[in-house]
Order: structure tokens, then C-alpha cells, then sequence
């Protein structure tokens, strides 16, 4: 069995109706329902009585007037600044409107409501020191599908995501400052925003009976809420705008790199690959992670495969078709457009021309025929285990030679006949003839090819990395969902049975009948540095620098396509009649162009630190720009991987009548089905590669060919 990476979406999010929070459990399959496909949340019973209790802890630190970072000092550099606590509620709201400074585009829709389900999570696991109703709050903005306004930049990744999460506050406690998606502008039908742009956003209305009239309106269950002491601190100290973004980028990394392998397998169908290169035995001796895997799947996706199972180029044999057509056709205009006299001027031509049309073609065309029909015995698994350097290859090239010799000889015959000819110009006719005889040589190699060019030899060993580095980013972004990261964090104390079975009200008795659990609770008041987003931005930038190399070497992959130099017989730039036609040459030109922009952004954010409040907090994380520039990163590579399955979608047409594997086959249907067409001239491409993006977006291609669970058939 051939496994993908342990990380794996092994459930469509989709189908995930209501997700429960404490905190802890949160899974990236439970964040993609959430964030694009509006699962209802909601907190479990424990959790609530948890974050109750932990409140319990701050109410009574703030009775007995202890000094509390967050509580009762100012924060950062004013961390010493004492603030009496009857202004602790101004403290927080003084917080929040100051540091939402963010500036740049609105996130999109599904990256803001991913950040309010983690920091609702984070807030879940009663560490830092809120009421039950601000995660209440927070649940309703998911489940009323209010989308705030949260700019894209001005986080440095420590304390956390500062200014974002201080624009996600404002909303969640109706300020005048927060901002909404207009409720009164239309919705796709799926219900989100992908992308929108600041004007689609409207401030909260300040009166009070108007935000009323709004919630009426639309059936809100979310309303404006009074902070208390520590919960502003406790909204904005944390990394979860880096870790939204690095979670759907893990979810659609997943569904991309399947669509690489895919897309490669189409390319090394279309451009005649040597499979040996996928023999379970190479990737035996070299046991990196995820390695054999891949070789396995693709071998699974090209099984059954006629064009990888045969020596015979169908796309010269096409050709030459072709371009004997085209002699005839020319042979015919010419005949008609001259004035000859004499049937004697006319008789050559007319014969070569009969013979093209009742000889030449027939007989290449029953040739391919047969090659389908009868000589189709060497399989992928054959060629696996023997090479196409094996018996069977050096056999069919015999066989196959044999089987061309008369037609060879024929045209030949044709050729020299024309060459003679004292028919007025004839010279196009001739050149079609000269290129049909060196079509008919290439048809046949003289030897049977031994290995590929890298980036379609190696592509199990580079997309293994990639694997690799989702389960490495898997790990580290599951354990950051369900982690406390805001500061300071609180640890009450626990009673001999446990306090998380206790009501806040009991567990408050029983903290105030022993002075040394009033001193307890004033030990668990711990201050650290959880919010700094050091592990997301390194997980961020590998995973860019990995991502980008699908792209890498899939651009590659086009090249040789569109390259007839070195496309084992393909036509230049994919299209008959170059010239006329430029076919996919621009396509090429703007996957070459992505991955240039990747290289660039793939500089990595977590090498760069700036100081920030006064040199207090003197190292910061940049976790939430290295994670918009993977966002990038992926979204260009999705491009380059459409363009090649584009590519690839055009290039197997010029190998019929022979099929690609069954899987293969299964993936040109669906293009077909939604619209994709082969380019006979050149048109307007924009739409082709856009629909083609569109389909790995949304997973269609990718749900067509993978099986039930992680597993597929090796």
C-alpha cells in the first residue's frame, strides 16, 4: 500500500455538520469545515466550566488588588505602569484600540473565520483568564457568519498577532471601530468571500438601537460585549493569524501536492516516459520518507497505460498522416489553379497524389491499428521490472521496423517520383514529403531510451520532500491550534478532586477558605513567551521553500512539452501550424514567470528580526509574514500545476489512437466534462488555465483519482 504523508485530510471537511471546542482536540480537518465550509461550533461542557473557574482566579487577584501583568500594569514597555482596577475594564478596551494598527488588504473570508475558531480554542483551554460568554461571543461571529475586518499586515509574529487580532476584538465587542463584511452586499452562493477589498466593509454602528435593528435584522446572536479585566489581553496576545493562514496552507499544500503527482503523471505519459525510473527496487535503496510512495502512485495512476507500454511514437505516425494529407491536399490546389496542357504534364502527379490517398495513409493508418490491437503485450509493470531497455522493447522495435518497411519504401518511391516531376512548383508538396520520411524514421527509435531528463526522473524523490515537510509543518501547526498562547497565562489551583467537574461558584468557596490558596493562585499568574511565533515561522518559510519545488520542477516539465527539440515527437509548442499559431508558448512563459516570483519570496521571514515597544520585545517571530508568503507561494505553484496539466491535456490528444492509464484517462475526462478543449488554433488561454486552477482549488480532479481514506492500491 502506498500511504500519503501522516498528515491528511482523511475525512472531506465538508461533511463535518458541528465541531465541538475544549481547547485541546481541535483537528485541521474540524478548521477547514469551519473556515470554508461553515460548520457549526460550539464549546463542550467541560471546557466551560474550566474557563469559569480559571475566572474565578482572576476576580479574586483582582479583589485582593494583587499586581498582575495584563491585570493591573500596563503592557510591553509599561509592563511597571500600576492602573488602579476600577479603570481594569479601560485598560483592555484601551488595549484593543490602540494596537489595531493593521493596514494592507482584508484577509479572506475562510483565513478570518479560521483565526476566530483558534483563538475562541486557545481561549478554550482555561489558561487565560476570559468569561465563558467572550468564547460565546466569539462562537456567534462563526455561526451568524459575520466576517470582521482584519488587515492583512502589520504582525510581526510576537507578542503574537497583535494589531490583527486587535481589529478581530473591536468587532467582537461591537466597537465603533470594527468593521464587518457589509451584510446588505450579495454572497456567492457557497456563502464566503474569497477576496474583497476594504470598501465591502461597514464600521459597527455606534447607537446602540441600530446595531439592535441590524441583529433583528439578520438573525444575530452575537452582541456588543463589555471586556473585563485580562480579556483584551487575552484577544490579541496570541499566534493565531499565522496559524489560520498555516492551516489552510497545509490543507490546500495537501490537496496540491496530490494534483503534482497527478499532473506529472499526465506529462510523463505524454511525453513517452521511461518507467523505469518508478522500479520499486531504486527507491528500495534509498528509504527516505515518502520516496517509494510516490513512485507507487505513480505507477498506479499510469497502469494500463497504451502509450507508456508501447516503443511505436504515435505522434510522428500522426504526423506523417498529416503532413501526406497536406501533400495531397496541395498537389490537388495545384493541379486545379494551373492551367497545364497535356494529360502527360499532369499524369505524375496525379498518380502520387492517388497513391498518397489510397496507399500511404490507409497503410499508416492500419499500422496503428495493429499496434493497438495486437503488439500492445509490454505493460507498465513489465517495463517497471525489465526497462524498456529490455527483450521486449528491442524485440517490438524489430517487429515494428519490419512492419514500416514497405510503407517506407513506398513513400520513398513517392518522393523520388516527385523530385522528377516537371509539374510547375511543386516545392511545398516535396517538403511535406521529405518531412513524412523523417517522421517515419523517428517513429521507430534505433534503440530504446534508456532514462528521462531530471525532472521527470526524479520526480519521486523531489515530491517526497514535499510530503515530508507537511507531516514535519503537520505536527508542529496541530500542537499550535490547541495551545495557550497569550501572556500571561494562569494556572489555578487545583482541588483534591479536580476542579474542572466544579461549578465557578463552588470552586470560588473553596479558594477563599485557605489564605495559602489565595497566595496559590497569585504564584499561578505566570508570565513567558507562548505568543512568540517562532515554531510557525519557521514551519511557514520550510514549508514555501518545499512547495515551491513542485512548482520548480513541474515548470520543467512544461518546457519539455512545449520544447519539440525534447518532446519525443510532440509538435512544437504543443500546436500544429506554429507560426500561425504560438500554441502553449506564452503558458510556459507564465509558469517560468511564477516560480521566478517564488524564488523570491521564499526568502525566508524567520531570519529577520526587528525590535519593537522600546526594545522590550526585542526578538520577533515575522510567523505571520512568512505565512502570507507561503499563502503565495502555494497559490503561484497551483497556476504552474494547472498550466501543466493543461499542457499535458493537450499533449496526450497527439498520442492517439494509443490511451493513457485508466486514471489518466479518468482526469481528461473530467476536464473535458467541465469545458476544457483541446487548442486546434490559438485562442484566448486565461480561461483554460483559470478553470484548470479552479478545479485544483476546489479538489475536483484530485477527489476523481484518489480512493476512500489515505491509502491507494500500490
Amino acid at each position: 500500500m502506498a500511504k500519503h504523508s501522516e498528515f491528511w485530510l482523511d475525512k472531506h471537511p465538508e461533511t463535518i455538520r458541528e465541531v465541538e471546542i475544549d481547547g485541546r482536540n481541535l483537528t485541521f480537518n474540524q478548521v477547514v469545515a469551519v473556515a470554508r465550509h461553515g460548520a457549526e461550533v460550539r464549546l463542550s461542557e467541560s471546557a466551560r466550566r474550566r474557563v469559569a473557574c480559571c475566572r474565578v482566579m482572576v476576580d479574586l487577584l483582582i479583589e485582593q488588588n494583587a499586581v498582575v501583568y495584563g491585570l493591573t500594569t500596563g503592557f510591553g514597555k509599561l509592563r511597571d505602569v500600576p492602573i488602579p482596577p476600577k479603570q481594569a475594564a479601560r485598560l483592555q478596551l484601551n488595549l484593543l484600540r490602540s494596537h489595531a494598527c493593521g493596514v494592507g488588504r482584508p484577509l479572506p473570508e475562510d483565513v478570518a473565520r479560521a483565526a476566530v475558531l483558534l483563538r475562541a480554542n486557545t481561549l478554550a483551554g482555561g489558561h487565560s483568564g476570559v468569561r465563558p460568554c467572550v468564547i460565546d461571543n466569539l462562537l456567534h461571529l462563526l455561526n451568524d457568519r459575520l466576517y470582521p475586518y482584519i488587515p492583512s499586515q502589520g504582525s510581526v509574529g510576537s507578542s503574537g498577532d497583535l494589531a490583527p487580532l486587535s481589529h478581530l476584538a473591536l468587532v467582537l465587542i461591537g466597537d465603533p471601530a470594527g468593521k464587518i463584511y457589509d451584510p446588505e452586499k450579495a454572497r456567492p452562493a457557497r456563502g464566503f468571500v474569497e477576496t474583497s477589498n476594504e470598501e465591502d466593509f461597514v464600521h459597527l454602528p455606534s447607537d446602540i438601537e441600530e446595531l439592535e435593528r441590524l441583529r433583528e435584522a439578520h438573525g444575530w446572536r452575537w452582541n456588543r460585549l463589555d471586556l473585563g479585566p485580562k480579556e483584551g489581553l487575552a484577544l490579541n496576545n496570541g499566534t493565531q493569524i499565522m496559524t489560520a493562514l498555516g492551516a489552510l496552507a497545509l490543507a490546500d499544500t495537501c490537496h496540491l501536492v496530490q494534483a503534482a503527482e497527478l499532473a506529472g503523471a499526465m506529462s510523463l505519459e505524454s511525453r513517452l516516459g521511461v518507467m523505469s525510473a518508478l522500479a520499486p527496487e531504486i527507491h528500495r535503496v534509498r528509504p527516505v520518507p515518502h520516496q517509494a510512495d510516490v513512485a507507487a502512485r505513480l505507477r498506479v495512476y499510469t497502469q494500463d497505460s497504451e502509450i507508456l507500454g508501447l516503443i511505436l511514437n504515435s505522434a510522428y505516425l500522426n504526423r506523417a498522416i498529416q503532413r501526406l494529407s497536406d501533400c495531397a491536399d496541395e498537389l490537388g490546389m495545384l493541379m486545379r489553379d494551373r492551367e497545364v496542357t497535356g494529360e502527360e504534364a499532369t499524369a505524375l502527379p496525379r498518380r502520387v497524389r492517388r497513391r498518397i490517398t489510397e496507399e500511404h495513409i490507409p497503410q499508416l493508418r492500419a499500422l496503428l491499428e495493429q499496434a493497438k490491437e495486437k503488439y500492445l503485450d509490454v505493460q507498465p509493470s513489465d517495463t517497471t521490472r525489465h526497462g524498456t531497455a529490455g527483450a521486449k522493447a528491442r524485440g517490438q522495435i524489430v517487429l515494428f521496423n519490419r512492419l514500416m518497411a514497405p510503407i517506407r519504401r513506398g513513400i520513398t518511391l513517392s518522393y523520388h517520383e516527385m523530385q522528377r516531376t516537371t509539374f510547375p512548383p511543386a516545392e511545398k508538396a516535396r517538403a511535406f514529403m521529405a518531412d513524412t520520411l523523417k517522421d517515419l524514421e523517428a517513429a521507430v527509435p534505433a534503440v530504446p531510451p534508456v532514462q528521462d531528463d531530471y525532472s521527470f526522473r526524479c520526480l519521486p524523490q523531489v515530491l517526497a520532500c514535499t510530503h515530508h515537510a507537511v507531516e514535519q509543518v503537520a505536527r508542529v501547526l496541530q500542537a499550535e491550534i490547541n495551545s495557550a498562547t497569550d501572556n500571561p497565562l494562569l494556572f489555578p489551583p487545583q482541588p483534591p478532586d479536580g476542579w474542572e467537574s466544579m461549578e465557578a461558584e463552588t470552586y470560588g468557596a473553596w479558594l477563599r477558605e485557605e489564605p495559602e490558596r489565595m497566595l496559590a493562585c497569585l504564584d499561578g499568574v505566570q508570565c513567558g513567551g507562548n505568543f512568540h511565533g517562532e515554531p510557525v515561522a519557521q514551519m511557514m518559510d520550510y514549508l514555501a521553500v518545499s512547495v515551491a519545488e513542485v512548482g520548480n520542477i513541474a515548470e520543467r516539465r512544461i518546457a519539455h512539452l512545449v520544447d519539440k527539440n525534447m518532446s519525443n515527437g510532440l509538435p512544437g509548442f504543443l500546436i500544429e501550424s506554429t507560426g500561425l499559431n504560438s500554441g502553449f508558448m506564452i503558458p510556459q512563459y507564465t509558469a517560468a514567470a511564477l516560480v521566478s516570483e517564488n524564488k523570491g519570496l521564499c526568502h525566508p521571514a524567520s531570519v529577520d528580526s526587528i525590535p519593537t515597544s522600546a526594545n522590550t520585545e526585542d526578538h520577533n517571530s515575522m510567523g505571520t509574514i512568512a505565512a502570507r508568503k507561503c499563502v503565495k507561494v502555494i497559490e503561484n505553484v497551483r497556476t504552474v500545476v494547472a498550466i501543466e496539466i493543461f499542457a499535458a491535456f493537450q499533449a496526450l490528444s497527439f498520442r492517439q489512437p494509443f490511451l493513457p492509464g485508466s486514471r489518466i484517462q479518468a482526469m481528461v475526462a473530467a476536464l473535458e466534462e467541465h469545458g476544457l478543449r483541446r487548442l486546434e488554433d490559438d485562442r484566448f488561454l486565461q480561461d483554460d488555465i483559470l478553470l484548470c486552477r479552479r478545479l485544483l482549488r476546489e479538489g475536483k480532479l484530485v477527489d476523481l483519482l484518489l480512493f476512500p481514506g489515505s491509502e491507494i492500491a500500490g
